[in-house]
């Protein structure tokens, strides 16, 4: 559905995009991730047509972004980190105002608003001005505008920094909602976030690639199925001798912190052991997307 190839964007001497390539399937969430200044948001405005690469092309449903620039637009909806809602606007009106701009045919316009609003769960704030609104509630009224012409193509860029939880949860289900029916990238900081919603994980570092692929297949690569973590009083233990058992995949001993990666739980008590008295304590946990994600920006 979308098709990024060879996008490369500088800004001044900074190199923002690095001979990019990124192909996302129809229907697939895929999710990019990565540091401040990875070239994250720079990619997306591409995609979008807000920005023009100096090299390279994307191509929308097989529309270029740079002979097609209408037509790309047209297609997709995009909810930037933060949007700019025109507050003196009430709800209703600027979805309004946005459906007519995007060519909303007029005998479904008020249907398609009112429909928003419910789906976003605003419909009793619809005659209430957006500048009475929290960061939530303008968040949500954001996305709403973003679907207004029904894209096949939605860019969510951060759409839950600086939520609360419980707000942060609404719209993580909200978009968990739409996985399937539209072809949907994600940039998010959140790694819980991107391992719960995302199809596939793109870690993107200095405008490149570093890895992608399913977080399973991702969280698999960096470790295996566990994580060991031991508190010792003194760092004098043979790591040799802990590496050596079968189902040991990593050692990592950082002060008095020992991780240990296993593919299976059988050798616990061995690796206890082998650490006899010097062990604080111990616990196990699952790999996740924070582990991948600080190997890959190493």
């Amino acid at each position: 559905m979308i098709n990024i190839s060879s996008l490369t964007k500088y800004f001044g001497k900074t190199r923002a995009l690095d001979n990019l390539n990124l192909n996302i399937k129809k229907g697939e969430l895929l999710g990019i991730i990565g540091p401040n200044g990875a070239g994250k948001t720079t990619a997306i405005r591409i995609v979008c047509g807000i920005l023009r690469p100096d090299s390279g092309d994307v191509t929308v449903d097989g529309y270029s972004i740079l002979k097609d620039p209408i037509k790309v637009k047209s297609m997709i909806g995009y909810l930037p980190e933060e949007p700019n809602l025109y507050e003196r606007f009430r709800a209703r009106d600027l979805l309004r105002y946005f459906g007519e701009l995007y060519g909303v045919p007029k005998e479904s316009l008020d249907w398609r608003v009112s429909e928003l609003l419910e789906l976003v769960g605003m419909e009793k704030r619809a005659r209430h001005r957006i500048n009475t609104f929290s960061k939530g509630l303008r968040q949500r009224i954001a996305i709403a505008r973003a679907l207004i012409h029904d894209p096949p193509i939605i860019i969510f860029d951060e759409p839950t920094m600086g939520l609360d939880p419980a707000t942060s949860l609404a719209i993580r289900e909200f978009i968990d909602g739409l996985k399937g029916e539209k072809t949907i990238l994600l940039c998010t900081h959140y790694m819980d976030e991107a391992d719960a919603l995302c199809d596939r994980v793109a870690i993107l570092n200095n405008g490149k690639i570093r890895d992608m692929g399913t977080p399973e297949y991702l969280k698999a690569k960096i470790h295996g199925d566990i994580i060991l973590q031991i508190k010792i009083k003194s760092p004098d233990i043979d790591i040799n001798e802990i590496d050596a058992l079968d189902s040991v995949e990593n050692v990592n001993l950082k002060g008095l912190n020992l991780s240990i990666s296993l593919s299976s739980k059988d050798e616990i008590s061995d690796i206890a052991g082998l650490i006899g008295n010097n062990m604080l304590s111990i616990n196990t946990k699952e790999p996740s997307l924070d582990d991948v994600f600080i190997n890959s920006v190493k």
